[in-house]
């Protein structure tokens, strides 16, 4: 019995340690206006989006390079922005993102998912095994 009152007092006390150490933070949870898919047609989608860079892993080693993507964040998986087909170039993104203050930069684009490799815009040399699903940017949309 004297260790059942011990053990439950154990616990309390961390419990009560735990919520006076945290009723004093700030919420750091953030809403994302989570809008449902728009098709425009011809296998265009108006989408609003988190945007992510993610460093590009190398496939013959598995390291990480200093080279970084940009990735549209869907809730089912990252999708690659293939900027050479896209009509929206990658400085114009980054542009776009820098105006904003939040710390999950997202955006609203009219995309197109594609099929394909990802490395393949410059012909003279050879694409690199990366290859799948991946998104082309036909606009921004600004509000």
């Amino acid at each position: 019995m004297r260790n059942q009152k011990q053990w439950v007092f154990i616990v309390s006390s961390i419990f009560s340690i735990f919520m006076l150490s945290c009723s004093g933070q700030k919420s750091t949870t953030m809403i994302i206006n989570k809008t449902k898919d728009v098709s425009t047609g011809d296998g265009k989608y108006i989408i609003s989006s988190p945007i992510v860079l993610q460093r590009f892993i190398a496939t013959n080693n598995g390291k990480a390079t200093i080279q970084k993507d940009f990735y549209i964040q869907r809730s089912i998986q990252d999708y690659y922005i293939k900027f050479c087909e896209s009509q929206v170039s990658r400085e114009m993104l980054e542009t776009y993102l820098s105006t904003q203050k939040d710390i999950i930069k997202t955006a609203t684009l009219e995309i197109e998912y594609l099929q394909g490799n990802w490395d393949d815009c410059d012909k003279t040399i050879t694409p690199g095994s990366r290859t799948g699903t991946y998104v082309i940017i036909h606009r921004l949309i600004t509000y």
